[in-house]
């Protein structure tokens, strides 16, 4: 009697192989016909599995137009073949914006695989980059099954994290390659971080693939690895200039911007320059992005010139601890260093600055007992003024005494109504 025969791996969403042999379109080998858009990125044969995509890292992606099979709610998988020439940050694959997926190298300079559901937010697990090798072809591949998302590098599994609920979206977005998401068919205009590598057999599912079902995704392909192209002598990789740690901001009332800051160690500390229209408040908020795995805590602090406003810790899975003030002048300073936590760098922390109205000038309850006395008049509502004012009625109030009580004295048979009408 013969066992049951394996079940076949489920067909993917998208398939992108990039083995046309030219154009501006990568073919979807899926049969769902929902092909990718080449946008400066160069073809290659010397691929993974033949045809492949090569990044220049300056502005190449794949704009893949937004369907419902690109954004399954329920479960997901994505995979692909890539390499990379430096551990910088940079996108592999992403819906992200707001919400979605992300597939890409982030903090401590590792391979993130990212998703944002309804219940859990944003959850991200991590393959460390010490086991992989720079300008040699890997197999990455993140699921989530409704319980947990999980990440496999060459076929084996490296990470994962608990998570629930359906998968949130913020858009109906393009899937890019090699870049990050924006709201729309491109890059997120704030900080795209292209690719600098190359990138082949680009699968989505809309289920989550076991683990078989991931190590038969992997060797499908059965080609020897292509000859990936020389790096140029004397080549640097930089980092995105997005990413760094200081700055500056012209806000107006009402305004907010959002900045993600990267940190290359404990003792770098980033300082931005925020002009505000003068008396108005000055709000921070600190979102540390790779809490789940990584959590790390962020200290912020407001000043106006040599005055400090405000400051707090940001502690991941908080309120983010906002810190906020009236800025007098309209020119603010920021300071936000990392403060504790897994010390995995490079480490970002997403800022939020909003600029609000000033507030209104508080009014100051004067004593009945003052107001009772007609002959005084207030010119200022300063605690110096009010306990001025108390003085002067304290001792106009024993004078009085004082005086009635001499009178008496000099004429006792007079009463109180008689020596009132004598003061008189």
């Amino acid at each position: 009697m013969t066992g049951a025969e394996p079940s076949p791996t489920p067909d993917p969403a998208i398939y992108l192989n990039f083995n046309e042999e030219g154009g501006m379109t990568a073919l979807d080998a899926s049969g769902h016909y929902n092909p990718g858009i080449i946008m400066g990125a160069e073809r290659t044969r010397s691929g993974m599995c033949w045809g492949a995509l090569l990044f220049n890292g300056t502005g190449e992606y794949v704009s893949i137009p937004y369907t419902e099979r690109n954004h399954p709610r329920q479960n997901i998988t994505v995979s692909t073949w890539f390499y990379v020439d430096s551990y910088n940050p940079q996108t592999l694959v992403s819906s992200y914006q707001n919400g979605g997926y992300w597939l890409g190298f982030g903090d401590g300079n590792d391979l993130w695989w990212t998703i944002t559901t309804e219940r859990s937010g944003a959850v991200s697990v991590p393959v460390l980059h010490e086991g992989i090798a720079l300008r040699q072809w890997h197999h990455v591949t993140g699921t989530y099954d409704g319980t947990s998302a999980k990440i496999y590098l060459d076929g084996s599994l490296r990470n994962r994290a608990n998570a629930s609920g359906p998968l949130h979206y913020e858009y109906q977005n393009s899937v890019l390659l090699g870049a990050d998401a924006g709201e729309g068919e491109t890059p997120d205009t704030a900080c795209p971080r292209f690719l600098k590598g190359g990138l082949d057999d680009v699968r989505i599912y809309d289920t989550a693939l076991t683990y078989s079902e991931v190590m038969e995704d992997r060797f499908r392909c059965s080609a020897e690895p292509g000859k990936i192209p020389r790096v140029v002598e004397n080549e640097t990789f930089a980092l995105p200039s997005c990413l760094s740690s200081s700055g500056s901001l012209v806000l107006a009332e009402g305004q907010s911007a959002k900045r993600t800051l990267l940190f290359s160690d404990i003792a770098e500390n980033g300082t931005w320059s925020v002009s505000v229209p003068p008396g108005s408040v000055l709000v921070v908020k600190a979102r540390d992005l790779y809490s789940s795995s990584y959590p790390d805590a962020w200290y912020v602090e407001i000043a106006d010139g040599n005055q400090r406003v405000d400051r707090s810790i940001a502690f991941p899975g908080t309120n983010n601890a906002p810190v906020d003030g009236v800025i007098p002048s309209g020119n603010a300073m920021v300071t936000i260093r990392y403060y504790d936590g897994k010390y995995r760098f490079p480490a970002s922390v997403e800022v939020t600055f909003e600029c609000r109205a000033a507030p209104p000038h508080p009014v100051q309850v004067i004593p009945k007992n003052i107001l009772a006395n007609t002959g005084i008049v207030i010119y200022s509502a300063s605690w110096a003024t009010l306990i001025a004012v108390l003085v002067v009625v304290v001792w106009l109030h024993r004078r009085k005494v004082a005086r009635k009580a001499a009178m008496e004295k000099e004429d006792p048979c007079n009463t109180p109504e008689e020596t009132g009408k004598k003061e008189d």
